[in-house]
C-alpha cells in the first residue's frame, strides 16, 4: 500500500470512522482513488503530529488536507519562487516556469536555483499532490518540466573526478525519478562520480555491478515501493549483497516516513527527507 499504513488499520478508518469509501471492481474487489489515497496519506500526516484518529474523524476531507499541510509548512526562504512555481503547476503554464527558472539563475545562481529553489519544490510539490491542492496531471506536468530542466544541468556537468563513486538507483516498480535525479545532481556538481541506473531497478542486479565497479555507496529514493510492510526484508537482502563490502547505502522517500524502520546495519543509513540526505551524504 502506498501509504505505508495496514490494511487492517485502513479498514477501521473505512468501517468505524467513515473516512474512507473505497470503490469496487466488477468482481466486488475493493479498491482505493486517488481522493480516497490523499485522505489515507493525509491522515497518517496528522496522526505522526500526535493527533487522534476520533478528532480526524470529525474533520472534512478538506480541512484534514489543511491541516495536513499546517502540519508541514515550508520553512525556507523561497517563497516568491515557490509560488510562481506553483502558479505554473497550476496553470500547466510552460512560459511561466522558463520565466522563474531564468529568474532564479540569474539571481540566485545555478547551484543555488537547483539545490535548493528545485530541491525545495521536489518536496513542496509532494505535499501539493497530498493536499489534493494539485491533480496527478498537473504533478506529472511539473515533474517532467523539472525533470527536463535536471537532465539538462547534468548533462552540462563535467564528469565527476572525485574520489568518491556513487551508484544511484530505484527499486523494482518504483518510477518516481525526479528526486533521484535530483540527487544525481548534487553529487555530480560537488564533483563526485556518479553512476546513474534509473527506474526499477531489481536488487539482484546490484550484485553484477557492485562486482564489477568500485563503489562507494549506494542511493535510493522509496517513493512508492516496495510496499512498507516488505521494507524490513528488502533492507535485510540489501545488508547481504553489502556485506564484507566497503560500502555506504543511503535511503530516503515517503515509504520510510510511517514504516518506522530504525538503521538496521552499521552502513545503511535512512533519511527523513530528500534534503536531509542531499545535506549529509
Amino acid at each position: 500500500m502506498l501509504s505505508g499504513i495496514k490494511a487492517h488499520t485502513i479498514r477501521a478508518w473505512e468501517q468505524r470512522h467513515k473516512l474512507i469509501t473505497p470503490k469496487r471492481t466488477v468482481t466486488n474487489i475493493r479498491y482505493y482513488g486517488d481522493d480516497d489515497l490523499r485522505v489515507i496519506l493525509n491522515v497518517s500526516i496528522l496522526l505522526e503530529h500526535e493527533w487522534k484518529i476520533g478528532q480526524i474523524a470529525k474533520l472534512s476531507a478538506d480541512d484534514i488536507a489543511e491541516e495536513a499541510l499546517k502540519a508541514v509548512p515550508y520553512v525556507g526562504k523561497y517563497t516568491y519562487e515557490l509560488n510562481e512555481l506553483k502558479i505554473s503547476t497550476l496553470n500547466f503554464d510552460i512560459e511561466r516556469f522558463e520565466s522563474i527558472m531564468a529568474k532564479c539563475i540569474a539571481e540566485h545562481g545555478i547551484h543555488d536555483t537547483f539545490q535548493k529553489v528545485i530541491g525545495d519544490y521536489i518536496e513542496e510539490l509532494g505535499k501539493l499532490w497530498l493536499s489534493g491542492s494539485v491533480s496527478i496531471s498537473q504533478e506529472h506536468f511539473m515533474s517532467s518540466m523539472i525533470r527536463q530542466k535536471l537532465y539538462s544541468a547534468i548533462d552540462e556537468l563535467p564528469s565527476g573526478q572525485g574520489e568518491k563513486t556513487f551508484a544511484l538507483f530505484l527499486p523494482a516498480n518504483e518510477l518516481h525519478e525526479i528526486g533521484l535525479l535530483y540527487l544525481a545532481y548534487v553529487l555530480k556538481e560537488r564533483g563526485d562520480r556518479v553512476i546513474y541506473l534509473g527506474q526499477s531497478l531489481p536488487k539482484e542486479y546490484l550484485t553484477d555491478l557492485l562486482d564489477n565497479q568500485d563503489i562507494d555507496a549506494l542511493v535510493s529514493v522509496f517513493t512508492t515501493n516496495p510496499d512498507s510492510e516488505y521494507i524490513p526484508e528488502y533492507l535485510e537482502d540489501l545488508t547481504g549483497i553489502i556485506d564484507k563490502r566497503n560500502i555506504k547505502v543511503h535511503l530516503t522517500g515517503y515509504q520510510f516516513a510511517s514504516a518506522q524502520i530504525n538503521n538496521v546495519h552499521d552502513n545503511v543509513l535512512i533519511y527523513s527527507t530528500l534534503k536531509d540526505l542531499s545535506d549529509h551524504i
